[in-house]
């Protein structure tokens, strides 16, 4: 388990329990009344916050949460690519999305959740949702979107050669890709880059063309581009935040 405290604030993460780790990365607790933007990391989670339960979908831009006073937070992190057979939400719609857990699974379905949830301590409600999520699993993910995922998270496979690899068209490729992360392959491995050049940032001291170049980016220019684009602002600001 990894933990993360402050005076007034804590982060929990742990694995899933076996039968889900094809489907769920890690299960998180976090104390925090921080409204941080939350930066685009091809995740997308079930969220309990402690007066709702929501779907945060896969960003492509920073989101900025409203201010709300301090309360802890449970939630679920999908794999990439994992998400949208268990949820029911694919396809563009699961791109930038919040959404309620009524208008995936319905008022009455939700009511109960959030019922159980609310009497629950975040640990106790943390294993209601890996409940939650084991009991929709139907299916297993899509083993094509799977294999772009590692491909593309080694840094190493070009986007413009994948479809070949994977035996598949350019437009088959997307169709999948959009359907299970609700955007194409390019626009994961812009994120993936991403957000290795905040892993590489983490790890180490050093200038930004050295952490460009470490996560892949072709020089300072484009880190600096991408960074705009996905974070809205430059390379340094990002890593002067918390």
């Amino acid at each position: 388990m990894v933990r993360t405290m402050t005076a007034s604030s804590f982060r929990l993460e742990r694995p899933p329990r076996a039968e889900l780790t094809r489907h769920v990365a890690g299960v998180w607790m976090q104390r925090t009344d921080r409204t941080d933007p939350l930066l685009p990391d091809a995740a997308v989670e079930l969220v309990w916050s402690g007066r709702g339960l929501f779907v945060r979908g896969a960003d492509t831009h920073a989101h900025t949460p409203g201010s709300f006073p301090e309360r802890t937070f449970v939630g679920i992190r999908f794999r990439t690519g994992a998400a949208a057979r268990v949820l029911g939400l694919g396809g563009r719609d699961l791109a930038d999305a919040r959404v309620g857990v009524s208008a995936l699974w319905g008022r009455a379905e939700m009511e109960r959740l959030e019922s159980q949830l609310s009497e629950s301590r975040p640990d106790e409600a943390a294993t209601l949702l890996e409940d939650v999520v084991q009991g929709r699993v139907r299916e297993m993910p899509d083993p094509v979107v799977e294999a772009v995922v590692r491909a593309l998270s080694e840094g190493r496979a070009p986007v413009s050669s994948l479809a070949d690899r994977l035996g598949l068209s350019e437009r088959q490729l997307l169709r999948r890709c959009v359907a299970a992360l609700g955007y194409g392959p390019k626009t994961l491995d812009r994120i993936l880059r991403f957000q290795r050049f905040l892993a590489a940032a983490r790890r180490r001291d050093g200038c930004l063309a050295e952490l460009a170049a470490a996560a892949g980016y072709a020089d300072q220019p484009h880190l600096t581009r991408e960074c705009v684009r996905l974070a809205g602002v430059p390379p340094a600001a990002v890593l002067a935040r918390p």
